[in-house]
């Protein structure tokens, strides 16, 4: 195995142990809380490296403006969702609903960037979309009202994401990645500090040393490195082979689910992942040589 391939597997590790890191940690502090350490403490992270790289993170209204909209739709509101969701629904099925990311992100670029869905792209949503109602367990009498809202708040992250992703196409490929999550992780833990003092406050902070080490983990791992690991992923293999990702953080996620906080094992998570990651799959697939267009370096 290639180096790169290390790299990616070694990111979907992080992040597949990053939904058990959650369910952790909001055992002891408030969903805001959860998500303003794990940004403050990836902030501090990627700061250091940028800092190593001799960069900076440009400080002008326009620029902050951008990170002020993707820090909300990218980690506030995400974060948050994710870290609620897990004290109704176990980190498993978590991991499984969230995967759903892509999909929003293909139906966005379809509607504000006016980007084309060929018909295996369509049908792609739509398998899709049947995999996720059935890992949520859309009909089954398992599933209760809470658990329902549970699911909810990881699509709805998982949509959050996809803004992220097309709004960032937009605004920010301008300055190099690596200063762009600075800023937007830096902006976040500023704009959420206050929420999640207040939250805090009224909920209260029950710590112990499994809970700090999992949000220690959470924010230098999970969102730190992984972040910078991701930019050297996509370096090395491409967007396209970096995706892959996608399709490995569930599979990790719901076995430490299952092995290591004792979570049920359910066969709906099983089918409902493999077809929501067909649907990726099928969004992801490339457009045959003789329709795409060409880039500028062969025209």
């Amino acid at each position: 195995m290639t180096a790169p391939m290390r790299r990616l597997f070694l990111l979907a590790f992080i992040w597949g142990w990053s939904f058990l890191f959650i369910k952790v940690a909001v055992e002891g502090l408030t969903p805001t809380t959860v998500a303003w350490a794990r940004i403050t403490l990836g902030a501090a992270v990627l700061a250091l490296v940028l800092r190593s790289q001799g960069g900076r993170v440009p400080t002008d209204r326009v620029m902050l403006r951008h990170f002020a909209i993707v820090t909300l739709c990218g980690n506030i509101v995400p974060f948050t969702l994710l870290a609620w969701g897990e004290q109704h629904i176990t980190s498993a099925l978590t991991a499984v609903l969230n995967a759903s990311t892509p999909l929003f992100t293909a139906l966005l670029a379809a509607v504000a960037l006016h980007e084309r869905l060929r018909p295996i792209q369509v049908l792609g949503l739509a398998v899709g979309v049947v995999g996720v109602s059935v890992a949520a367990g859309l009909g089954a009498s398992d599933l209760a009202g809470s658990s329902l809202a549970g699911a909810a708040a990881a699509i709805l992250a998982g949509a959050a994401y996809g803004v992220t992703f097309i709004y960032m196409r937009m605004h920010l490929l301008s300055i190099p990645p690596i200063v762009a999550a600075t800023g937007q992780l830096a902006t976040g833990a500023v704009l959420l500090f206050p929420v999640a003092a207040v939250t805090s406050a009224l909920g209260g902070v029950h710590l112990t040393p499994t809970r700090v080490g999992a949000i220690l983990a959470l924010g230098t791992l999970g969102t730190g490195v992984a972040y910078v690991l991701n930019y050297q992923v996509v370096a090395d293999l491409g967007p396209t082979k970096a995706s892959l990702v996608t399709y490995i953080i569930p599979v990790v996620a719901v076995i430490l689910g299952i092995v290591v906080l004792d979570e049920p094992f359910q066969w709906r998570l099983v089918i409902g992942g493999a077809l929501t990651v067909a649907g990726i799959a099928a969004i992801s697939s490339k457009r045959p040589a003789a329709e795409r267009a060409p880039s500028p370096a062969t025209q």
